[in-house]
C-alpha cells in the first residue's frame, strides 16, 4: 500500500510538473498582435529598400551565416528587381509556436505569408519570426515570392 502512495505521489508530481511548463509557456508567449503584425507593419518597407546591412541587422546569428556574402549580394541582386514596396495588402499568420527551456526563457516562433504590392507588381513573402525576452522579435527566414523573380 506504501507503495501504491509513493508512486502516486511521484506521477502526480510529475503530471504537475508538465502542467506548470504548459501554463508558463503559455503565459510567456509573444502574442502576434503586439509583437509580430507592428514589427512586419514596421520593418518590411526599410526591408525592402534592399540594404543588405539592414536586412541581416534583423535577422538571427544563424541565418546570417547560412550563407555567403557572395549568396547574400546574389539574392538581394535578385529580389531587387520586385523595386519599390508600395503598401502590404495583408499579413496572414500561418503556424505559431511557443516553447520554453528549463532556464524559463520562452522562445515564440511565427510563420506569416504577407501579401505585398510592389512598383512591379503583386508578390508575397513568407517570413519566419522569432521572439525572446533577450532579444525581442528577430527574422528567421525571409523569402520572396513573386513572377517577376522566375525570369
Amino acid at each position: 500500500m506504501k507503495v501504491l502512495k509513493i508512486l502516486g505521489i511521484g506521477i502526480t508530481s510529475i503530471f504537475v510538473f508538465f502542467i506548470g511548463i504548459a501554463v508558463i509557456t503559455g503565459l510567456n508567449k509573444a502574442d502576434p498582435e503586439e509583437t509580430f503584425i507592428p514589427f512586419l507593419e514596421q520593418q518590411m518597407p526599410r526591408v525592402t529598400n534592399w540594404d543588405l546591412d539592414f536586412i541581416q541587422g534583423l535577422m538571427i546569428e544563424q541565418a546570417v551565416s547560412s550563407a555567403t556574402p557572395e549568396q547574400w549580394q546574389m539574392y538581394i541582386e535578385k529580389v531587387s528587381a520586385l523595386g519599390k514596396l508600395e503598401h502590404i495588402d495583408a499579413i496572414q499568420l500561418e503556424n505559431m509556436s511557443a516553447r520554453t527551456s528549463f532556464t524559463g526563457n520562452t522562445t515564440t516562433t511565427a510563420v506569416y505569408l504577407l501579401s505585398l504590392q510592389f512598383s512591379t507588381g503583386p508578390a508575397h513573402a513568407r517570413v519566419i519570426l522569432v521572439h525572446t525576452e533577450e532579444d525581442g522579435v528577430q527574422v528567421q527566414h525571409i523569402k520572396f515570392l513573386a513572377d517577376r523573380l522566375m525570369q
